[in-house]
């Protein structure tokens, strides 16, 4: 239930495949999209300065997680995506993975990778030179 949810949201505010050969500052609403509705939250939220509340700082954890690990983003471009430091994006996959241990968040964090497979990787080949 939870993925058709996240795929109608990403249709809806994101159109089409919107990874595909795209530079990684394009991708931030893709995410903000996608992990802000598994967590009940604004897009805007994710994007917020300083750290917020617990529950909105780990979705932005989230998010920077899967743009490092399934996005294949380096640290420095996923900190730039939430204007923050490349250890802050470090220090968020390291997080995020250590509370994997909990079913409930493997859970979430299952769905969030198929959503995320399911449209599709930034083209590693495309430099924007087409």
């Amino acid at each position: 239930m939870v993925i058709r949810q996240i795929e109608d949201v990403l249709c809806r505010e994101t159109g089409p495949k919107p990874m595909e050969g795209a530079d990684p500052a394009s991708i931030a609403p893709f995410l903000r999209a996608t992990v802000s509705s598994a967590f009940g939250l604004r897009p805007d939220a994710l994007g917020a300065s300083g750290r917020g509340r617990a529950d909105v700082a780990f979705a932005r954890q989230t998010a920077m997680y899967l743009a490092h690990t399934r996005l294949q983003l380096s640290y420095v471009d996923v900190g730039r995506l939430f204007d923050r430091d490349r250890t802050t994006a470090r220090h968020a996959c390291r997080q995020v993975e250590e509370r994997r241990e909990d079913p409930r968040i493997d859970s979430i964090l299952d769905c969030l990778e198929r959503a995320i497979d399911i449209r599709g990787r930034p083209s590693a080949t495309s430099g924007g030179n087409e």
